[in-house]
C-alpha cells in the first residue's frame, strides 16, 4: 500500500519571507536578539541594541562573548556559528534556534513534571562541567538562561555575554544576577567556577526542592565546602536514597525473627525450659543457613 508523504496544511509564504524578526530586547542590558531564515533555517543574531553600537566596550563585549561560545561543543550549549555585520544590525553573533521555552517560565506555570526536571537538572550539570574544563565561567546560571526544548525536554545554555575564560583581560569584576550570585561576588571579593556551583545549586532548588542536602552543599558560604566540580553535584543528584533498603533490611529482620520463632518449636521432644530467653535460640545450623538464604532472596528481589 503507497501512501504519499507531505505537508498537512499549505504553506503560508507571507510569513516564511521575514528576512528578520526581533524577538527580544533586553530591558536593562544592551543586546538584542533577532530570528531570521537562513536558507531554510532559522537562526538567531544577537545584536547590540541602536543606542549601544559603534561604543568601543560593548562592541568588545560582544566579541568576547562570541569568542567564548564559537570555542565550545557541546549537545546542552546553544551552538555559535559565526560573526557578521548587517547593514541593519552591524556586528552580530550567529547562534543556533532552539525552539523551547525558558525554565523560569515552566517552573513559574509549574509545567515540569519531576522527572524531567532530574534530567534537566542533570544535563545542566553536565553543561557545567564541559564549561569548566574549558576554562570558561558562565557567571549567569539562573533559570532564564536555560531553554528546556519543546520536543524532548532537552537542555541549552544561552547568554555567554557576562561569561569569563583566563585568556581574556577586560571585564574580571564581578557579574550575574543578584538573587543567583554567590556571596563572593556580592562582597567583592572576587569568583571562580565554583561560583557557577553556587548558582547551580540554586536552580536546583527550585527544580528539585527535596534534593536539600545537595542544594545545602552547593550554596554553602565557603566556596571550598561546595562541590568540587559539577559532575558531582549530577552523582549526588542521581544516587538512589538509602531509606528504602533500610525498610527492606528491616522487613528481612523481622521475617527473620519470625522464622526463628517458628523453627524453634521444637521437632525433638520438648526439654525443660531453663530460661525464658533461650527459646529464641536456633542451634541447628542448616535451620540457620535456611533462615539467611530466606532473608538474602528477598532483599535480592526488591
Amino acid at each position: 500500500m503507497n501512501e504519499d508523504s507531505g505537508f498537512f496544511t499549505p504553506l503560508q509564504p507571507d510569513k516564511q519571507n521575514v528576512p528578520m524578526e526581533l524577538i527580544h530586547s533586553s530591558g536593562s542590558g544592551w543586546s538584542e536578539l533577532y530570528r531570521i531564515d537562513k536558507d531554510g533555517r532559522f537562526r538567531v543574531l544577537k545584536a547590540l541594541k541602536p543606542e549601544y553600537r559603534g561604543q568601543s566596550l560593548y562592541e568588545s563585549l560582544l566579541r568576547k562573548e562570541y569568542e567564548i561560545g564559537y570555542s565550545l561543543s557541546h549537545p546542552y550549549i546553544c551552538e555559535v556559528y559565526g560573526f557578521v555585520d548587517l547593514p541593519d544590525v552591524g556586528h552580530a553573533i550567529e547562534m543556533e534556534w532552539v525552539d523551547g521555552a525558558p525554565l523560569s517560565d515552566l517552573l513559574q506555570r509549574r509545567r515540569l513534571p519531576h522527572r524531567d526536571a532530574k534530567r534537566i537538572a542533570a544535563q545542566l550539570c553536565d553543561a557545567l562541567s564541559y564549561l569548566h574544563s574549558k576554562q570558561v565561567v558562565h557567571r549567569d546560571i539562573k533559570p532564564s538562561n536555560v531553554l528546556v526544548t519543546h520536543n524532548g525536554k532537552n537542555l541549552k545554555l544561552i547568554d555567554f555575554g557576562l561569561s569569563d575564560t583566563d585568556s581574556f583581560a577586560m571585564l574580571k569584576g564581578a557579574a550575574g544576577t543578584e538573587s543567583f550570585a554567590a556571596p563572593e561576588l556580592h562582597d567583592g571579593t572576587g569568583g571562580d567556577w565554583r561560583s557557577d556551583i553556587w548558582s547551580l545549586g540554586k536552580v536546583i532548588g527550585l527544580m528539585l526542592p527535596s534534593s536539600r542536602n545537595v542544594v545545602r552543599r552547593c550554596t554553602s558560604e565557603l566556596p571550598e565546602k561546595r562541590y568540587s566540580d559539577a559532575s558531582d553535584v549530577k552523582a549526588a543528584l542521581m544516587r538512589k536514597p538509602l531509606w528504602p533498603w533500610c525498610l527492606v533490611l528491616m522487613g528481612a529482620a523481622a521475617l527473620f525473627m519470625a522464622l526463628v520463632t517458628r523453627n524453634d518449636i521444637a521437632v525433638n521432644e520438648p526439654e525443660p525450659l531453663v530460661h525464658a530467653e533461650d527459646s529464641s535460640v536456633v542451634t541447628d545450623p542448616a535451620v540457620i543457613d535456611e533462615l539467611f538464604m530466606q532473608a538474602t532472596d528477598m532483599i535480592e528481589s526488591r
